[in-house]
């Protein structure tokens, strides 16, 4: 029986991209070949998002163990063997089925300021058209009936709350088992954040990646024509989906989403807004993890 014994599980829109490109790179790391497998966000059950990529969150989802398990059937002698769920953190449940199925697991969360994350996801949704309101404000309003309704994303206020989040994950694993890096560290020091990750899952860590790719970069994409017809064609790229081998699947949309982009403005009132709904969350994240976030309530 072939499972993970480490897993990303978030917060989206803050390096778990990078991370997961990197751990990829190590010979002593195997990770699943599928990103985002959300297997333990359904308990078995078929996947049910609503919103706009609901659809199609539904449809690249993993929920059937035997599945899930062939995710990691490539493994030969790898130590450490992973997978990376950014929609892990934020949802209820999820740590106690991680918890039941993989008890001894290593749990690696990488954390950005949800201020930045809430306008990186933004911009994000608006890239790839599964964003309909005009501004981030209009969103933010329309975030209580997305929670009704089960979107699987466009949810700026409650995926930012990590000190919630994380206060599950630590009641069904012991501390030593959780790691919590910061995105501004990925930033800063990128080697000596992989050297202690490589040290908490056991591997060689005096290997170094290769780190000169920018993953998911967000913001609009400029030219109008190309940005019509990776928004406004989701119907047709569904269809075309199971036609096309997995390889040129990734080169169109590499293709896509790595045309220049244009960079959202928001207002500081949007910022001032953000912040003053996470400050609360931030303090107690502070003193949850030991780290000095004081920047991020600037």
């Amino acid at each position: 029986m072939a499972l993970p014994n480490f897993i990303i599980i978030g917060a989206a829109r803050s390096g778990t991209t990078s991370l997961y490109e990197y751990l990829r790179q190590h010979p002593q790391v195997y990770m699943s070949p599928l990103k985002e497998t959300n297997y333990f966000l359904f308990g078995g059950e078929e996947p049910s998002f609503g919103g706009p990529d609901g659809r199609v969150v539904n449809r690249d989802s993993v929920y059937r163990r035997e599945d899930y398990e062939n995710l990691f059937a490539g493994r030969t002698n790898q130590i450490a063997v992973g997978e990376a769920s950014p929609k892990y953190l934020p949802t209820p449940g999820t740590a106690r089925r991680i918890r039941e199925l993989l008890p001894d697991a290593r749990l690696i969360a990488i954390l950005r300021n949800p201020v930045q994350q809430s306008l990186s996801q933004y911009s994000f949704r608006r890239r790839d058209g599964w964003e309909p309101c005009a501004t981030l404000a209009e969103a933010i309003e329309d975030e209580p009936r997305r929670l009704r309704e089960g979107w699987a994303g466009g949810l700026y206020l409650q995926r930012g709350l990590y000190a919630r989040h994380l206060r599950e994950y630590l009641e069904h694993f012991p501390p030593d088992r959780v790691r919590v890096y910061l995105y501004d560290e990925l930033a800063a020091d990128p080697d000596g954040l992989l050297r202690d990750l490589f040290r908490f899952l056991g591997v060689d860590d005096s290997f170094v990646p290769e780190m000169s790719s920018r993953f998911n970069v967000s913001g609009e994409i400029r030219n109008p024509v190309l940005r019509f017809l990776w928004t406004r064609t989701h119907a047709l790229q569904a269809a075309l989906r199971p036609l096309l081998p997995k390889p040129v699947r990734l080169k169109v949309s590499s293709f896509f989403t790595s045309r220049p982009k244009r960079k959202l403005v928001f207002d500081e009132e949007d910022r001032v807004r953000l912040r003053d709904y996470f400050r609360d969350d931030i303090r107690e994240l502070q003193a949850m993890i030991g780290k000095d976030l004081s920047s991020w309530l600037d």
